[in-house]
């Protein structure tokens, strides 16, 4: 890798770790100065008390959160903080003008719990076409909303699973010409490929490529949909809301972990500073060479396209490895944390579990050839 050593001091900015990371698909890890500015926060609540801690810190939170809603595409009041991006898909779901039996289109590649989340909201799933690779078929997507409109087009615009990562900005922009709001799942896209594309609606999460603080996720909404959406509150929050302020403002002004808002701000002033447009492409080149690096591995074999824009690589069993138990010797025999996808991941797809690896910009040459080695005495 001609850039790894470019991208050490990512690495000298965590804490030592005593294990190989590879699963920053299901959390980062935070740097120093994240975890610094989480802690001095809630020691300031101790000292001061939470709103007296929160009304100082308010600037910092301002420009943290100018920062994310420039990165999801939105205005700055259009972004709200919430407890994780499952909250934010059920704060939309709540406060969207939607009716029982509306019609959501989706890829077969679609996250299991937004499955849920949809069906338990009473909307009615239909699948989008896709090309071989998985991808939304756009010529397919523009004839489905000429023909027989959905009330929504939803997009999890970089898979869980697998490598792949949706055409989001394509399909925003023939949504918005045919009238459809297009929703995208930014879940394990933020902070990994650029997400600003034109959605009516974006929400992610805190804690994956950002590596912010867990406990955080973020909603943002497009301007014009603001005074369609119906928030409930409290009369205490209803009564205490900011004039001209939007309804986004009351999904705010619950009980809130502001420490781990203002870590968060910690983190995606340090994610600016490095430039996103270079993590996009590390990201994109580490995943490349991850799949290169064990595309040959006996006993396995990568799914999904070698060269998707992704970080993420997934790998099938070939010889009926238990993918739960693999998992589990990595860590425990070699030191190495992956995850161990189960089918309920993408239910539309997914159809055996897969082994997920996905590594950071700081993955080096020799932290992929110690995955390999350590999966060749798996098999």
């Amino acid at each position: 890798m001609g850039q790894e050593s470019a991208w050490r001091w990512w690495r000298e900015r965590r804490p030592a770790a005593p294990y190989l990371h590879l699963d920053s698909a299901a959390a980062g890890r935070s740097s120093l100065a994240t975890l610094a500015a989480t802690a001095a926060h809630a020691e300031r609540e101790a000292a001061v008390g939470a709103y007296v801690a929160a009304a100082e810190a308010a600037p910092v939170l301002d420009a943290g959160r100018a920062e994310l809603a420039r990165l999801l595409g939105v205005p700055a009041p259009g972004l709200a903080l919430v407890q994780s991006a499952e909250a934010a898909l059920d704060a939309l779901l709540a406060a969207w003008p939607l009716r029982e039996g509306d019609t959501v289109a989706v890829t077969p590649c679609e996250w299991g719990p937004n499955l849920h989340a949809f069906t338990r909201r009473g909307l009615r799933v239909t699948e989008l076409a896709t090309g071989p690779d998985g991808a939304a078929d756009l010529a397919a997507l523009e004839r489905m909303l000429a023909q027989a409109p959905p009330a929504l087009v939803h997009l999890t615009q970089v898979t869980s699973h697998r490598s792949l990562v949706q055409p989001v900005a394509q399909a925003a922009a023939l949504c918005r010409a045919a009238g459809v709001p297009l929703w995208v799942d930014a879940a394990q896209a933020l902070g990994h490929v650029e997400v600003a594309c034109g959605a009516d609606a974006v929400y992610a999460t805190s804690r994956k490529w950002l590596t912010g603080p867990r406990g955080v996720g973020l909603l943002g909404v497009a301007e014009p949909w603001w005074d369609r959406l119906t928030v409930t509150a409290a009369p205490l929050f209803m009564a205490s809301r900011p004039a001209g302020s939007n309804p986004l403002w009351l999904l705010m002004a619950v009980e809130a972990n502001v420490a781990a808002w203002i870590g968060l701000c910690t983190a995606v002033g340090e994610y600016v500073a490095a430039g996103p447009d270079l993590i996009w492409s590390r990201l994109a080149a580490v995943g490349r060479q991850t799949r290169e690096a064990l595309s040959d591995l006996p006993g396995w074999s990568v799914a999904g396209p070698a060269d998707a824009g992704s970080a993420i690589t997934a790998l099938r069993a070939t010889r009926g490895q238990d993918i739960a138990a693999v998992r589990g010797r990595l860590l425990d025999e070699h030191g190495i944390v992956t995850t161990a996808g189960s089918v309920t991941r993408a239910p539309r797809e997914m159809t055996e579990p897969l082994l997920r690896i996905s590594p950071h910009v700081d993955c080096t040459a020799h932290d992929l050839a110690r995955l390999r080695q350590a999966l060749g005495t798996l098999t």
